[in-house]
């Protein structure tokens, strides 16, 4: 039943933007390129029934140990219980130089098809203003303060690509 959701959360997502069917991959994966900037992942975890959605927000630390500091600090402030971070928060992959910022949603009985639909532009939207924020740090640069956005002010532009089945649509 979960499972269910899922596929059924992931399709409503592909009409919304005008995309037709999304699908998951044999990985229980689909991968969604954002206006070429970077890409969302949605992965539905069966252990658990929850979907998890989570985006790069840095691919190679800074060599730099203060910047380093200054941005783990920037993101243990941030990921402090999801305030700013859409209810999510942040990992990091030294050894691969990774950051990514991740939410997860239920998709247990009573979540209704809409649920992802409903939170993705929030956590795009998120993601946008945190890879700013970590842009400017790596740069040596005082980030923006952070604000939260407010749902529905921008929505991704969408741009023909992929179809049902593949794992990459260009958003």
């Amino acid at each position: 039943m979960s499972y269910e959701n899922a596929k059924a959360n992931l399709k409503e997502f592909g009409k919304e933007l005008n995309l037709g069917d999304l699908v998951f991959d044999e990985n229980n994966t689909c991968i969604l390129g954002i206006d070429n900037a970077f890409s969302l992942h949605l992965t539905y975890e069966p252990h658990s029934d929850r979907l998890y959605l989570y985006s790069p927000l840095l691919d190679g630390l800074p060599k730099d140990q203060k910047i380093l500091l200054k941005l783990y600090e920037k993101l243990l402030e941030g990921s402090m219980l999801g305030g700013q971070m859409a209810g999510g928060g942040a990992g990091v992959a030294v050894k691969e130089e990774l950051i990514l910022m991740h939410c997860c949603l239920d998709m247990g009985i009573g979540v209704d098809a809409s649920a992802l639909r409903r939170f993705a532009p929030l956590f795009v939207e998120t993601v946008e203003k945190w890879r700013e924020i970590v842009s400017k740090i790596c740069a040596g640069e005082e980030p923006p303060p952070f604000t939260l956005p407010l749902p529905g002010q921008k929505k991704p532009d969408v741009i023909k690509g992929g179809g049902p089945g593949e794992s990459y649509v260009r958003v």
